[in-house]
């Protein structure tokens, strides 16, 4: 029997500082995820919707993970979801705009989240020392 060859996934946050009113700077975290190696959205106007993200790993449906920096998903061609299956070993995204299909192991994605809100967590307290605020992702947590 012929071992399905599962796809790759990478969760990471980027921080970026951002000049906002005032020339106030502020640091912002933001996800990005590859998938082989390569980004299944466009980076130049996609973002992730990282409630959608984190509610697919608790449930099996269809999210709308990836969006429109608008916020708004059928700006950017996102006219459906991700229909996302899971079982104990593994995360399977199907993208329903395309039918294109991935497979990953479900205990990476769910370190890398777990790396994720780690970072988060350590770059809101360290900034928020040097009395600058950090927003985006983890703002919250």
């Amino acid at each position: 029997m012929k071992q399905q060859v599962l796809d790759t996934i990478r969760i990471e946050l980027v921080v970026v500082a951002c000049q906002g009113y005032n020339d106030e700077v502020h640091m912002q975290g933001q996800l990005e995820i590859y998938i082989n190696q390569k980004k299944p959205y466009d980076e130049s106007s996609d973002i992730i919707d990282v409630e959608n993200l984190l509610n697919s790993i608790e449930k099996d449906g269809e999210y709308k993970i990836f969006s429109c920096c608008c916020g708004k998903p059928e700006c950017s061609g996102w006219y459906k979801g991700i229909n996302v299956v899971t079982n104990d070993l593994e995360i399977k995204w199907t993208n329903e705009n395309n039918n294109e299909n991935w497979t990953f192991e479900k205990t990476s994605v769910l370190d890398q989240l777990r790396t994720v809100r780690k970072e988060a967590i350590f770059y809101k307290n360290f900034f928020r020392k040097k009395d600058i605020e950090y927003v985006g992702v983890g703002y919250d947590w």
